[in-house]
């Protein structure tokens, strides 16, 4: 019986290990670009998943429910910065866009990515409030707009918001607008 060599030469595992870097090197600007495209897609949809969250809770309870960029400790509404820090969604009884005693937070979205930014025309650019009926307080089609640093591109989304309180996601380019806003 003879002697039979395990293992790999030297040889063969530099060049695995140059097949790799090369493989790599290639594949990760690739999947860099498609997490990004991620990133600016999930904040489009959890953002029209709250306005339907919003619209949904304004019907049920009978009593206006309001959407609205969170300040940094997530319990109640901040008129400055973009929707890019956050919203929540809470039980609005007397309608005046701010968290008062007796409201009820309903949703808590934290801050997206630093890289995110998440801006709305005038109508949206604060808050966006349900009434018990579904109509939102939007009173003409406004449009909110996600980008990365990468600025507006075919990848970034949009939502254009009506005033029966739907959110329609889709490429920012379809909103009308022509930037980041």
């Amino acid at each position: 019986m003879g002697k039979h060599n395990k293992g790999f030469t030297l040889l063969e595992l530099i060049i695995v290990v140059a097949m790799l870097g090369i493989t790599m090197g290639i594949a990760a600007p690739n999947l860099i670009e498609m997490i990004s495209n991620n990133r600016i897609a999930t904040a489009a949809a959890d953002l029209a998943t709250a306005m339907q969250q919003g619209k949904a809770e304004a019907v049920a309870r009978v009593n206006p429910t309001t959407l609205c960029k969170r300040n940094t400790d997530g319990d109640d509404c901040v008129g400055d910065g973009d929707w890019s820090q956050g919203w929540i969604v809470f039980s609005d009884l007397n309608g005046d866009a701010s968290v008062g005693d007796d409201d009820e937070i309903l949703l808590v979205h934290e801050a997206l990515h630093p890289n995110i930014t998440f801006g709305g025309t005038a109508g949206v650019a604060a808050f966006i409030t349900f009434r018990p009926t579904g109509a939102s307080s939007v009173n003409n089609i406004e449009a909110l707009v996600v980008c990365d640093e990468r600025g507006f591109i075919d990848k970034s989304r949009g939502l254009l918001v009506t005033i029966t309180g739907r959110g329609s996601v889709m490429k920012a380019s379809e909103t009308g607008q022509a930037t980041c806003l």
